[in-house]
């Protein structure tokens, strides 16, 4: 008998990964990270969670310099993860990635137009935009962008919608990163005010970090290439090779969950032994909270 809780499964299930920053080639990122490597020990690890992963989500700086050669690692690392799963691949630029080749490698098309797309996941619309202003390395969304996503958002989606971008809308604590913000933060709270947009999923400020959009949760995925080290002051901007890691999002129906996972596989033991895991399966299901929540007089 599977042990089970008081809440129903998620709807979906969400891999959330952002800033491979990948390299061509044999290139170390900063002449330390080992870009390719870090991607696969990532997705090696989602693939060893044994979750049904409905969308792999990539958030933006899919490579470091544009590189169309990246472009074609990312495919060769990604695409039989994604096979593997059976599960849908949600990917849009960030700063660091160039519109044509990204659409050339990634969607076959030639063009330097933003790749902003609509992903039905069983009812759950995922939508990815590129917020990468061409030219700098802040986000922003054009006229045009805007217009459309509007436009995607008038018609509710049955289990709502994720948004996916690069620039985190929310405000982040090192001076010279918030350089680098998304530009207007106020319009797009406007856009996703009243629609049926359920997080914003985002990436760029390499740390794991949570905010909101008004009241749209903002869920940050840290950086699977290297981290931000938030235990230096303020004004500095340290990376660290260590604790990167990637969310895991649990859409349910009243609400939506993201938890870290890190890249690295540490060392575990089991925090639930197979004597009481037996036991507990022996236990009615109407009085599990009662045996397993009591403590012992």
């Amino acid at each position: 008998m599977p042990l089970t809780g008081t809440r129903p499964a998620p709807t979906h299930v969400l891999a959330h990964l952002s800033d491979p920053h990948l390299v061509a080639g044999d290139g170390l990122l900063a002449g330390r990270i080992d870009t390719q490597e870090q991607l696969r020990n990532a997705l090696a690890r989602v693939v060893a969670s044994g979750e049904q992963i409905d969308a792999l989500v990539v958030s933006g700086d899919v490579t470091d310099q544009g590189d169309p050669e990246a472009y074609a690692l990312f495919l060769e690392l990604v695409g039989p993860v994604v096979e593997r799963l059976g599960c849908a691949l949600v990917v849009t630029g960030g700063n660091h990635d160039e519109r044509r080749p990204l659409a050339r490698v990634l969607h076959g098309v030639d063009s330097d137009e933003p790749q902003d797309r609509v992903t039905d996941v069983r009812g759950l619309r995922v939508i990815a935009m590129d917020s990468a202003v061409p030219g700098y390395h802040h986000g922003g969304f054009s006229d045009d962008q805007y217009a459309w996503l509007t436009k995607e958002l008038a018609v509710a989606a049955e289990h709502g919608t994720i948004l996916v971008m690069h620039h985190a809308p929310i405000a982040y604590r090192s001076p010279i990163m918030q350089l680098l913000d998304f530009d207007d933060v106020e319009r797009l709270r406007g856009v996703v005010e009243g629609s049926d947009i359920r997080a914003v999923l985002s990436g760029h400020l390499h740390v794991t970090s949570f905010g909101t959009l008004g009241r749209v949760p903002v869920m940050v995925a840290g950086g699977v290439s290297y981290v931000d080290d938030v235990g230096a002051p303020r004004e500095l901007l340290m990376g660290v090779d260590g604790p990167q890691s990637w969310n895991l999002v649990e859409v349910h129906r009243d609400q939506v969950v993201s938890t870290v996972v890190p890249v690295e596989q540490h060392e575990t033991w089991p925090a639930l032994s197979e004597p009481v895991r037996h036991f507990m399966a022996t236990v009615p299901e109407a009085d599990r909270r009662e045996v397993f929540s009591r403590k012992p007089t």
